[in-house]
Parts: C-alpha cells; sequence; structure tokens
C-alpha cells in the first residue's frame, strides 16, 4: 500500500511537469484562493466494521503557481460514527499541504475544470463518546499520525474569481507500530465525497 501511494504522488508531479498553460483549480495564476468544503465521510477497509458516514468540515488557502498548478495549505473537522454504538465518534483534525493540478485545457473550458491533486501532513485522531476522549487502561484513545490524501474532482468557475466545487478524497493515516494505544497501532482509511465553494483574492 505504501508504495503504490508513493508512486502515485510521483505520477502526480510528473503530469504536473507537462500540462499546459490554464488557470488553476484552487487558485488562479498569482492568486491567493479561499476555500470552504463540506463532505461526507466513511471508514474503509481494515477497522470500518459497523462505522457510519459522518460530517467533515473544512477550509483551504491555496496560491496559483501557474501551469495549472497550485499549492494549498488545509485543515478541518470531522467525525464518522464509530461501530454503530451510540454516541462514539472517531473524529478527525487533518493539517494538509498539498498541490493540484488542473486538466481544464484538455476539454478546451474555462468553466469546466476537472483536477486530481495529493497532499501529506498530520492526522489527529481521537475516539469520543458523548463529547469525551475514551480512556483504556489509562491511556487515552487518540493518536496524531503522518497520513497522505489524494483527491480527485471537478471546478465549475462561477466567472474570474468564484467556483464551485464537486471532489472526492481518501486518505490514508499510517499506524504507529511500536505503541500500544489501540488507535496508533493501526493504519486507517477514510474516503469522502462533497463540495464546496472558492473565491480568488487579488494581490
Amino acid at each position: 500500500m505504501k508504495s503504490f501511494i508513493y508512486a502515485l504522488l510521483v505520477a502526480v508531479a510528473l503530469v504536473a511537469i507537462t500540462v499546459t498553460n490554464v488557470s488553476a483549480q484552487i487558485a488562479a495564476d498569482n492568486k491567493l484562493n479561499v476555500r470552504a468544503v463540506s463532505t461526507g465521510s466513511v471508514l474503509v477497509g481494515a477497522n470500518s466494521t459497523d462505522s457510519k458516514v459522518g460530517p467533515y468540515f473544512g477550509g483551504s488557502i491555496g496560491y496559483g503557481l501557474g501551469y495549472g498548478t497550485t499549492l494549498y495549505v488545509e485543515s478541518g473537522y470531522g467525525w464518522t460514527n464509530f461501530q454503530s454504538v451510540d454516541g462514539l465518534k472517531l473524529v478527525s483534525i487533518p493539517v494538509l499541504g498539498g498541490v493540484t493540478y488542473n486538466f481544464g485545457s484538455l476539454l478546451n473550458s474555462s468553466i469546466v475544470q476537472p483536477y486530481i491533486g495529493a497532499a501529506g501532513g498530520v492526522f489527529n485522531y481521537m475516539l469520543r463518546k458523548d463529547g469525551n476522549t475514551v480512556t483504556v487502561s489509562a491511556n487515552e484513545q487518540k493518536t496524531t499520525s503522518f497520513g497522505v490524501e489524494g483527491i480527485a474532482g471537478v471546478s465549475f468557475r462561477l466567472n474570474d474569481d468564484v467556483a464551485l466545487d464537486i471532489r472526492g478524497n481518501f486518505d490514508h493515516a499510517f499506524a504507529k507500530k511500536d505503541n500500544g494505544n489501540s488507535l496508533e497501532s493501526q493504519d486507517w482509511n477514510n474516503a469522502g465525497i462533497g463540495g464546496g465553494i472558492s473565491y480568488n483574492v487579488s494581490f
């Protein structure tokens, strides 16, 4: 799984070198962009048994470098209802930095802008019940782990500065194998789909 993710990141970087000059998905060339996003997300793969879809709310700031490339930082807050236990939630607070690449030129469209992206950073996970962090054998069930994210979507430009986005994402947080905390000792995978709105800021 790790080698696949690293290969994906390299492939995305190579594509970025060859794309033609179009406005970027998150930010127009040499502009800042502020973006708000809301998605539904759910755990997938191992550790996802009986988990239910939950909300995620986030925001990002991006900068358009040109050639369809945008650098961005993003954070947010979300949770999934964990293992169908009433009031039990796996809370996620990611802090990520990444890059997106816009392929609007393939459609010869300045309005419909498909894109892909990749990011890396930290994922803060907490197992909470009724608003309190769960404790097992005197260990709080929380972890801060390195992880990666892949995204793909379509941005619809309403005008030069405002766009609506539809996107899907897949997150993978790596386990800390040497730790006894049950959250830290496991990999976590999360998939989501949703949308957002972005605004370019001139300066």
